[in-house]
């Protein structure tokens, strides 16, 4: 029918000519080039909505994406919006074209057709919607969680949705949440999924599951290592974790070792400072356990990984247990974390909360003072500090600087029980005790020293003018006496 049609065009040109009449052929001319074009349209319209030909384009467009050819890959799919169901699968991978080129809020614009906040859309919409919320400066943690709900409700089964929603639930150490998730997803060959829930497995207790499941980890995960094209350090750093969950510590820092020439990265001086944490923490859990051994594992963790916080809180935790005096134990600590950095941050904080037990406030402060400015970004060192300012300072400008340093730690960890305290103890000394009373109110039920709680907040109600209440946190205060905890400058 096309040949037909391009045959009778080429006829009627030719007698236009023939018959010598050149005005008329030139007026025609534009007539005969819309014909064409439309022809053209047509047929180029029946191609493009060509499933295979749909398929063609479609496949030009992701292998462009997967090789960081962002333009082209946009390019390609803007080629596929040619009808309803294509376009859902064309506008993702213009959007993460858009987004692997820096444009972020272009690319949530152009999700928003398919993934509406109010309403289940398209899954794998929802799904990068999430994703996009979650890789900010500051995650929008729940504008996230509401696009993840949406995309499963959208589609159960969605694969990327379960997995996003899984890592989210263990963000926030929700392991039942976690586990829900991805015990919905087939994990055969997923060694990263399988050591995530081994991972949530240990944590809600299942012991006995958690070294089952953390053993297939290490086999998708070997398997994967073996390749040539997943020998990558992340395949490396989880085999090692996954041995370090069977409880084969000692291997695992051998693989660790072994599998890598040269000094240890940053990266793999933190995997191994958690090996060794997890190791301690194996040995205090036994039976009459070797209190030399668990700090002797500790110290090997801290001179192989002196930037890991956790591995250093663990350490000034379990120095409090030693049975050796109070100088013996401050010359110890100083020799493992007078190295320089972060360690010796918390050899400032230590001495902090020793003057504090001692009852020298000005000399905590100064402590946490240089702890603050050798690591700033530590909540407990940043918690104590305030709570230091508050507990010795008068002057409002000082008072004001803790207020604002304890509203960013509570912007992190808005349930902290210690934050909390901390920043009703600070509103106090500002003169707002009902703001006081609101924060430590919160903090109660999770609060670890609930006399001293109790007891802030009979004086804080007596302050507002509510003597009753005064009167009932003043009783309660005296019910939950026992001996101080030092929890209010030991936040974790």
């Amino acid at each position: 029918m096309i040949q037909d049609f391009i045959h009778e065009t080429r006829h009627r040109l030719s007698s236009m000519f023939d018959q010598r009449r050149p005005l008329d052929a030139i007026l025609g001319i534009p007539a005969v080039l819309v014909v064409l074009l439309l022809g053209f349209m047509i047929l180029h319209s029946r191609e493009a909505t060509d499933p295979p030909h749909v398929a063609q384009l479609e496949k030009e467009a992701q292998a462009h994406l997967d090789k960081g050819r962002f333009v082209e890959a946009r390019i390609a799919a803007m080629r596929l919006t040619q009808d309803g169901v294509q376009s859902q699968k064309a506008v993702l991978i213009e959007a993460k074209a858009l987004r692997g080129m820096g444009r972020e809020m272009e690319a949530s614009r152009l999700l928003a057709r398919l993934a509406p906040a109010d309403r289940p859309g398209y899954a794998p919409a929802h799904v990068m919607q999430a994703a996009i919320l979650l890789s900010q400066a500051k995650p929008d943690m729940q504008n996230a969680g509401r696009h993840m709900n949406l995309a499963l409700q959208s589609d159960p089964t969605n694969v990327d949705a379960l997995e996003l929603a899984a890592r989210f639930a263990a963000g926030r150490n929700d392991w039942k949440t976690a586990l829900h998730h991805l015990s919905r997803i087939d994990m055969k060959k997923r060694g990263d999924l399988l050591l995530m829930k081994a991972t949530a497995l240990q944590l809600s207790g299942m012991t006995g599951d958690s070294i089952k499941t953390a053993r297939e980890a290490e086999t998708a995960l070997r398997a994967m290592h073996a390749s040539d094209e997943s020998g990558t350090d992340s395949i490396r750093f989880s085999i090692a974790v996954s041995l370090s969950l069977q409880r084969q510590f000692e291997k695992a820092v051998q693989w660790m070792l072994s599998s890598h020439k040269g000094e240890p990265t940053k990266e793999e001086r933190q995997v191994l400072g958690g090996i060794y944490l997890s190791w301690s923490r194996h040995v205090k859990e036994q039976p009459g356990h070797d209190r030399a051994k668990v700090m002797e594992l500790l110290e090997q963790g801290i001179q192989i990984s002196p930037e890991s916080q956790d591995l250093i809180m663990a350490f000034l935790s379990d120095c409090d247990e030693l049975p050796v005096s109070v100088e013996e134990r401050g010359q110890y600590v100083s020799r493992i974390l007078s190295k320089g950095g972060i360690a010796t941050s918390f050899m400032h904080y230590y001495l902090g909360v020793q003057d504090w037990k001692r009852g020298d406030k000005n000399a905590a402060r100064a402590h946490f003072e240089l702890a603050s400015s050798l690591n700033s970004g530590f909540g407990v060192i940043s918690n104590n500090l305030a709570m230091a300012i508050a507990s010795v300072s008068d002057d409002r400008a000082e008072l004001e600087k803790a207020l604002a340093m304890m509203d960013e730690l509570i912007k992190l960890d808005a349930e902290n029980p210690f934050y909390l305290d901390t920043r009703g103890h600070v509103l106090a000394k500002l003169g707002q005790y009902k703001e006081a009373v609101r924060d430590l109110e919160h903090s109660l039920a999770r609060a670890r020293n609930k006399q001293s709680t109790h007891a802030k907040l009979a004086q804080y109600y007596q302050q507002l003018g509510m003597p009753e209440l005064a009167t009932e946190h003043r009783s309660a205060a005296l019910a939950a006496a026992a001996p101080s905890s030092p929890g209010r400058t030991l936040p974790q």
